[in-house]
């Protein structure tokens, strides 16, 4: 499906338009020179770049960078893909323009990660340490080809696409979880009700204070919850482990729509097909190592049935043997949301 948005000839104006008027000698620079300074750019030469769009294309005038960020954040879908395809080009790198829309350490560009295998190690050496220190007893997990979903943004045959990266058993694991959800609501119906603190003031945020009603069933509910929550972790550890041995080195690109917009899922096997993808060859590398969609579908619907099957097994088991007078101990928390942040929601 094509997505009406302003045609690639007047986004590249505009966006050649906005790099002189931000970077004067970008265009007298080798290619190599202006991807390096694309990818370590100045916060105030993204301004000005993101300035000029803004005037070019919407005509909204900004003049610091919090007009900036608030004339965007009032942005809808539309406009949002029209800046992000309007940009790309100056953010990404290869024939793909490809671009990761994540955080990374100052210093560290996609640069420094000649293929996603690169950056996977690296984002799974991160993740480790996080949570050692955050828990000195947590034992540091070997890399099997695990990666944390994360977003990007490319052009395939000059079309712009938003992205995300899967392993493939962090894919499944997002279906055990959506199907086990899904479940657990048709087993137990419930919902979250505001609780007596729920919107009160503390320090500098707001206290979220939902309470779970399930109509006296509370106490199974938590159960079931419970013991799906320990399912979903050991599943996800015995697809890692399955995967990393069988090493079929292939990537299946599922491409979705989402909210209208152009949207590809490129779910990764392995470790090894990680290493197969560079980044700056990202779509032909993909289709080089691509799987069948049907073998993908074939896993999904298997591990929906073994997800309802579990959970029909333990919600008679726990109406048959659970004490709910018994209540699980656990560390009480308080959650207290920024101001401004989720205002929709309190």
């Amino acid at each position: 499906m094509k997505h009406p948005i302003l045609p690639s000839n007047e986004r590249e104006v505009a966006l050649r338009r906005a790099i002189i008027h931000a970077i004067p000698e970008y265009y007298a620079w080798t290619e190599a020179e202006q991807e390096q300074h694309r990818l370590n750019i100045s916060s105030e030469t993204n301004f000005r770049i993101q300035q000029s769009l803004l005037k070019s294309l919407f005509d909204i005038n900004t003049n610091s960078e919090e007009q900036l960020d608030d004339a965007i954040n009032e942005f809808d879908d539309e406009k949002y893909l029209l800046l992000n395809s309007a940009l790309l080009p100056f953010q990404g790198i290869g024939k793909n323009n490809f671009f990761i829309n994540e955080h990374m350490a100052d210093g560290i560009t996609l640069l420094d990660f000649p293929s996603l295998g690169d950056y996977a190690r690296d984002d799974h050496h991160f993740q480790q340490q996080a949570r050692k220190q955050e828990d000195p007893t947590y034992e540091i997990q070997p890399y099997r080809g695990d990666l944390f979903p994360c977003w990007a943004r490319l052009t395939i045959d000059g079309e712009f696409n938003y992205a995300t990266l899967f392993s493939l058993a962090a894919w499944l694991g997002d279906v055990v979880d959506e199907t086990g959800t899904t479940r657990i609501n048709e087993l137990i119906p419930h919902d979250y009700i505001e609780g007596k603190n729920h919107g009160k003031q503390e320090r500098q945020g707001t206290l979220l204070d939902l309470q779970v009603d399930a109509a006296g069933k509370e106490s199974q509910l938590d159960e079931l919850q419970h013991r799906f929550y320990k399912y979903m972790h050991a599943r996800y550890e015995h697809l890692l482990e399955r995967f990393d041995k069988e090493s079929k080195q292939r990537v299946y690109i599922q491409r979705i729509e989402q909210n209208q917009e152009p949207h590809i899922n490129f779910i990764f096997s392995d470790k090894n097909a990680f290493d197969a993808v560079r980044f700056r060859h990202f779509h032909p590398d993909c289709e080089h190592i691509a799987g069948d969609i049907i073998e993908l579908d074939t896993l999904a619907k298997q591990e929906q049935k073994e997800t309802v099957k579990f959970l029909d097994t333990n919600y008679h088991d726990i109406l048959d043997n659970h004490d709910p007078s018994v209540t699980r101990l656990r560390k009480k928390r308080k959650i207290i949301l920024a101001d401004g942040v989720l205002d929709d929601l309190l």
